[in-house]
């Protein structure tokens, strides 16, 4: 007789699935977004130094000085961490991989294009994708 068990893939940690949703929609909605500045990049120029967004009380100026490459480049990187989502999700480590390095890529990308012109520290981007990483760090054990 064969005492064997089948062996079961394994199931996916319910704070693994909620962190992985918060991903996908934040690298979803990040791509879109991206991408579309980058297409549509000349005319929101426009808009801003005509005074559209005046009323609103934002102050739009700073997104004339940042190079349209960059939303382009930041688009596709956020494709990748879409990919490594997705690839976690079906618990291939090859995900978090693709997920670490494109999260460290924006980082550096944002800080050479956006915060450096700007003198500012991207705290807040630095602190989501840290804490983000080492959450997936903690799950990486179970990935294939």
């Amino acid at each position: 007789m064969n005492s064997e068990q089948p062996i079961q893939p394994a199931r996916r940690p319910a704070f693994l699935s909620v962190i992985l949703v918060l991903s996908f929609i934040g690298s979803g909605m990040g791509a879109v977004s991206n991408l579309f500045v980058y297409l549509v990049h000349p005319t929101l120029l426009e808009l801003i130094e005509s005074g559209v967004y005046d009323n609103f009380g934002f102050d739009l100026a700073f997104f004339s000085s940042i190079n349209r490459s960059f939303f382009l480049l930041s688009g596709l990187l956020q494709v990748v961490s879409f990919t490594g989502v997705t690839q976690m999700w079906k618990l291939k480590r090859s995900g978090f991989h693709l997920y670490a390095i494109s999260q460290l890529m924006m980082l550096i990308m944002s800080t050479i294009y956006v915060y450096k012109p700007l003198g500012t520290y991207p705290m807040f981007d630095l602190l989501f994708a840290t804490l983000f990483i080492l959450m997936y760090l903690r799950f990486r054990p179970i990935m294939n």
